[in-house]
């Protein structure tokens, strides 16, 4: 039941046609009664229609985000947190007013959203010396950030309240992974400089197009190798390429800080939901 307005309109007015009956109301004026009739009829049924895809919709976000804290349901919870909101007593539902001037204030959507500061968010489960855990992957909406011990406090209690007993969630916090690429790549110096200056532009394509593979990567997405390589093979003006290293680093809340670089094995997924760029001096320019 997808149909559009006009398709539906165009059925009637076909059944119409077909029907010898009603050859007598023939017109060619598009505000006939009997055309308005069926224009009206059309846009109830049109509106039905999307009437019930939505209901269709929200049965199945029903079922999907029910009560059983699956991975999507952590995930979910974690985008629902509204940081400087309380829960209500004994619920997971967050109190819908806060008070400022000593005045108890009703919050509206706006508010509400501003709350809801957690933008990205993955889970996965994995055994850790012989016992099973959830790892909680979030981040601003600021990519490159990270949130502030204090809001990660009150997450932390959030999270603690309305998780099932008896599971551990891990939460990370991490700023982005690093990733450092070397590259050596042959370009067509009628489209490119030796810098690999696009000739008419005055843009980098080469590392415009790994900043836009990073950025179309899902948080906690994979990257892959291969598909860099073909992302970059891809650009105007280049003519081949060879990988000479990738590599990335993360945080290591055993050294406070980034460990040392590891080399991509063809997939990786970031520590921290995402990767950033270290650099582009990898990039070699060749004839």
């Amino acid at each position: 039941m997808n149909k559009t307005f006009e398709e539906i309109l165009n059925e009637m007015l076909s059944a119409k046609a077909a029907e010898p009956l009603l050859n007598d109301i023939d017109t060619e004026s598009k505000v006939s009664i009997w055309r308005q009739i069926l224009i009206v009829v059309a846009w109830c049924i049109f509106n039905f229609q999307n009437a019930v895809n939505l209901f269709l919709q929200e049965i199945k976000d029903l079922i999907a985000m029910q009560k059983v804290f699956n991975l999507r349901r952590y995930r979910f919870e974690a985008l629902r947190f509204q940081y400087g909101f309380d829960l209500l007593p004994e619920s997971d539902q967050f109190k819908t007013t806060y008070f400022e001037n000593g005045i108890e204030v009703q919050a509206n959507d706006e508010k509400i959203r501003e709350a809801q500061i957690v933008k990205y968010a993955a889970c996965n489960r994995v055994i850790d010396n012989a016992r099973s855990k959830i790892v909680m992957k979030i981040a601003p909406n600021n990519l490159d950030e990270i949130f502030p011990s204090e809001v990660m406090t009150a997450f932390s209690k959030y999270i603690e309240e309305i998780a099932p007993a008896g599971d551990y969630v891990s939460i990370v916090n991490y700023l982005p992974d690093m990733l450092k690429i070397a590259f050596k790549v042959k370009y067509d110096p009628m489209v490119l400089n030796f810098n690999g200056v696009n000739i008419l532009t005055g843009k980098y394509p080469v590392e415009d197009a790994i900043e836009a593979f990073l950025k179309k990567l899902p948080f906690n997405g994979e990257l892959s190798q291969q598909r860099l390589e073909a992302a970059i093979m891809e650009v105007d003006g280049v003519e081949d390429l060879q990988t000479i290293q990738i590599e990335t680093k993360w945080i290591d809340p055993a050294q406070n800080g980034y460990g040392l670089y590891q080399p991509v094995n063809m997939t990786v997924i970031p520590a921290s939901g995402r990767f950033k760029i270290e650099d582009f001096t990898g990039l070699q320019y060749i004839v």
